[in-house]
């Protein structure tokens, strides 16, 4: 029998003997990169937030010191 390959020669044939451990591992995984992306997207958006925050503030004061002086 060659490495990775079934009784039949069929490379579906190992993972259809596997009882869904294939399927179990790979589900698992998704789960897992999928809460590694929702995470990440979540901190990269609070992140934006807080920087336009910053920029809105010193934008507002800068302007306010504009205009005192003129």
């Amino acid at each position: 029998m060659t490495a990775g390959k079934g009784k039949n020669g069929s490379p579906l044939a190992v993972v259809q003997n596997e009882e869904g451990t294939i399927l179990a591992a790979a589900l698992i995984l998704l789960i897992v990169v999928s809460l590694f992306l929702f995470t990440l997207v979540s901190w990269h958006s609070n992140l934006y937030r807080t920087f336009d925050s910053i920029e809105t503030y010193y934008v507002n004061e800068t302007t306010k010191i504009m205009g005192q002086g003129g």
